[in-house]
């Protein structure tokens, strides 16, 4: 048919479109040649759109025979096989490859990272409705300045006479509860309010020891601050102003640090406590969690006083070594050691008669626990406290105590 084609085609044209003879034939080729290719085109994108919907269909059924198939779990490795090392070592290596990847300074000065402690990280649990109900109780004793202090003495060994005092605050709820710093400490801080909290019982703590100094007294006084205070930004600045206010109590107010708060200082944080050193504030290491320490270190930030638990050091004492756990010095030569570098060590927590005369031993020559006194309430009018009323109808309700360091 087409090979009639060019005939038909010129028989039909000539009587509309007057053609030369030799024209005819190239033209209406062309024509049919392009229409040949373009049933050829097409066919060849249907073929390819039947082939893609053929693979997709396979895909899906694929997908939904390993949907369908069943959960196959792995073996757990043990901890100590062959392919558990090898695994913890390639996920090692492939964090310090991104790490060094990531970092702007060569492999070399690549320090390691620093986490902050665990208590200062806000928590992602929501608070029940108990919890509300104590935070709510305690902000509004907080507000009204129900901060109650107590006074623990430290004793020398052995003779047991007090060498100086451990301020610690309380909170009196409105139905008369009385908590202790681990009960309503981390509500404070929650809310941002340590720092305020700490500053109010410093400031309590001044009016104590220059009731002291008023009787004749020699005992100096000790003020526990929070970490979350001293990693607040300017607050040791603050407590230098605070002072101030008072040149006759410095040398009296002896700062108390945590152990984690000394061993992550920076720049500013250094600054601040040499100002509040020159001034002739004493500092105390407080609440430690293990023995490790440098005397000659601790002696240059200003330390003259350095509290560690007591079961700790009894603990080391049973070794053959005198050590508790790492390179740390012999216990035996705690005292003397801090002695050469001015410092003065405390044995906290002794809660046992049991405990002295093996601290007697050591050297240790003061201690603070139960074995010898507990905390005792102060006068409000001597610590300068805001006697805040009671609510109607609790005023002869017996006041409910807690036991609390």
């Amino acid at each position: 048919m087409l090979a009639f084609t060019p005939a038909v085609l010129t028989a039909a044209a000539s009587a509309y479109a007057p053609m030369e003879a030799s024209h005819v034939l190239p033209v209406f080729g062309f024509l049919i040649l392009a229409v040949f290719f373009g049933f050829v085109v097409l066919w060849w994108q249907a073929e390819t759109e039947r082939q893609g919907l053929a693979m997709q269909l396979a895909g899906l059924e694929q997908e939904e025979r390993v949907s369908n198939a069943p959960l196959v779990l792995r073996r757990p490795m043990p901890a100590g096989s062959p392919g558990a090392v090898l695994r913890e070592l390639a996920m090692t290596a492939g964090v310090q490859e991104a790490s060094v990847a990531m970092s702007p300074v060569p492999p070399a000065q690549v320090q390691a990272a620093r986490f902050p402690e665990p208590a200062l990280l806000p928590s992602m649990r929501r608070p029940s409705a108990e919890e509300f109900s104590r935070m709510r109780l305690v902000a509004q004793a907080f507000e009204a300045d129900r901060i109650e202090m107590h006074l623990q003495p430290v004793v020398s060994l052995p003779h047991g006479k007090i060498r100086f005092y451990e301020a610690l605050a309380r909170l009196r709820l409105t139905d008369g509860t009385l908590l202790g710093p681990v009960e309503f400490l981390p509500l404070l801080e929650a809310s941002g309010r340590a720092s305020d909290f700490d500053r109010r019982v410093l400031i309590r703590s001044m009016a104590i020891a220059r009731h002291l100094v008023a009787r004749g007294s020699e005992a100096i006084v000790g003020v526990n601050l929070t970490a979350h205070s001293i990693a607040e930004s300017g607050f040791l600045w603050s407590l230098a102003g605070v002072l101030d206010t008072s040149p006759d109590l410095l040398g009296k107010i002896v700062l108390e640090m945590p152990q984690h708060s000394w061993r992550h200082l920076d720049a500013d944080l250094r600054a601040a406590l040499a100002v509040l050193r020159e001034r002739g504030v004493p500092f105390s290491l407080d609440r430690a969690v293990d023995l490790r320490f440098d005397p000659e270190a601790l002696a240059d930030l200003g330390i003259r006083f350095m509290k560690l638990p007591a079961d700790l050091m009894i603990e080391a004492a049973e070794q053959a070594d005198g050590r508790y756990a790492g390179p740390e010095l012999d216990v035996r030569d705690f005292a003397p050691s801090l002695r050469r570098q001015g410092i003065r060590l405390i044995a906290e927590r002794v809660e046992d008669d049991e405990m002295v005369p093996v601290l007697c031993d050591l050297g240790v020559p003061l201690a603070q626990g139960f074995a010898f006194a507990g905390p005792r309430p102060v006068k409000p009018e001597v610590a300068g406290e805001q006697t805040a009323p009671q609510p109607l109808g609790l005023e002869d309700a017996p006041t409910l105590l807690r036991r609390a360091g």
